[in-house]
């Protein structure tokens, strides 16, 4: 090649493979990885000679891809600064779930071309797509083709149905329905709300002294806000029936303070609130300062543990039941897996379960 070493790049060196200006013998040499370039740049040329017409060429690109260290690999399908073109080759080329999710979740590359995975990918790779909420939004052919593809599992089939249903069908029911939206002011308690739903509750909190258990804790945030310590000194003189009363109707702010409450009565009454978000049940789910409860409760609502990001919220939580945690962890991806899995801040038990499934997932890819 006359081009010196400073002069090549990865694009420079497929343009020329493509005019067909290198001899056989020297594609293969660049196929073995015998190239002065950097690394990213090798795997995207070996990642490009993969689909080589030339079987013979293919296959040594394909081995010699294989023997680049994964992590190298890895931190090139991440890097959203890479050029398109070349996570396009790389994803064509891979066959790795632990690469391929990396690919999904890089905004560099195309939509287009996660549709066109959706529609062959394998089950590890299906449930990386399904839970990309993000990319669906934007690119709803990629829950089509993830639909039509023949070998979907029936775990991500539902998963994908739940997801169109709750991104669209239900999305444009609402719009239908309710034309013009109305605007509600979170901060407002809603004072009109029927008791009914929380009776049960109630009764019991009749039957019980005002809680000796402390106050729910305020962050040095929260102590910051007039509104919040204005609110945290009057749950400090309310009895139980109050409080589940002000957890039942309250606003975001009281929700805040009495989902930490010590009394379950209390902190089972704010899962009951109507207002209650997903992004609350989300971030509630990873507190280490609720009752257990409160955690078993949010797993009891399909539209909460639905979502992903609470699943794995409850997973890391070591304040989580194991008898919680255990049902989840067949969920989780491969990345999700391998970090939970060394998680020390949780029980052995749960991390025992996560090694058991990484390793089958790994063997099956």
């Amino acid at each position: 090649m006359s081009t010196t070493s400073a002069e090549l790049s990865g694009d420079l060196v497929i343009d020329r493979i493509d005019a067909g200006q290198f001899p056989r013998e020297v594609v293969e040499t660049i196929a073995r990885g015998f190239l002065p370039l950097p690394q990213d740049d090798l795997i995207a040329v070996l990642a490009y000679l993969t689909r080589s017409p030339d079987s013979e060429i293919a296959a040594i690109a394909r081995r010699s891809l294989a023997d680049v260290p994964s992590r190298s690999i890895h931190g090139f399908a991440s890097n959203e600064s890479a050029p398109p073109a070349h996570l396009v080759m790389l994803m064509r080329a891979s066959e790795d779930p632990f690469i391929l999710e990396a690919l999904i979740r890089n905004r560099a590359v195309p939509d287009a071309l996660v549709t066109e995975l959706a529609s062959v990918a394998d089950a590890a790779v299906q449930e990386v797509i399904v839970i990309n909420h993000s990319r669906i939004l934007r690119a709803p052919s990629i829950l089509a083709a993830l639909l039509a593809n023949p070998a979907l599992s029936a775990d991500v089939r539902r998963r994908a149905l739940e997801a169109r249903e709750e991104f669209f069908e239900k999305k444009a029911r609402i719009a239908a329905q309710q034309p013009v939206e109305v605007e509600v002011d979170e901060d407002e308690p809603m004072l009109s709300l029927s008791e009914e739903p929380i009776a049960d509750l109630l009764e019991k909190a009749v039957e019980e002294q005002q809680s000796d258990a402390p106050p729910p804790e305020l962050s040095e945030t929260e102590q910051k806000d007039e509104k919040k310590l204005s609110v945290f000194s009057q749950i400090l003189l309310m009895g139980v029936s109050d409080k589940v009363k002000m957890a039942f109707k309250g606003g975001k702010t009281e929700r805040v303070i009495l989902v930490r409450d010590h009394n379950k009565l209390v902190c089972s009454a704010v899962m009951r609130n109507p207002r209650m978000s997903v992004l609350e049940a989300e971030s509630i789910a990873g507190m280490r300062n609720v009752e257990e409860e409160v955690l078993r409760l949010i797993t009891l609502r399909r539209e909460w543990v639905s979502k992903y990001n609470v699943v794995i919220a409850l997973a890391r939580n070591p304040k989580c039941p194991v008898g919680v945690v255990v049902p989840l962890i067949n969920r989780l991806t491969l990345r999700d897996l391998k970090g939970l899995k060394d998680d020390k801040g949780v029980s052995e038990t749960v991390r025992a379960l996560a090694r058991k499934l990484f390793a089958q997932r790994r063997i099956k890819s």
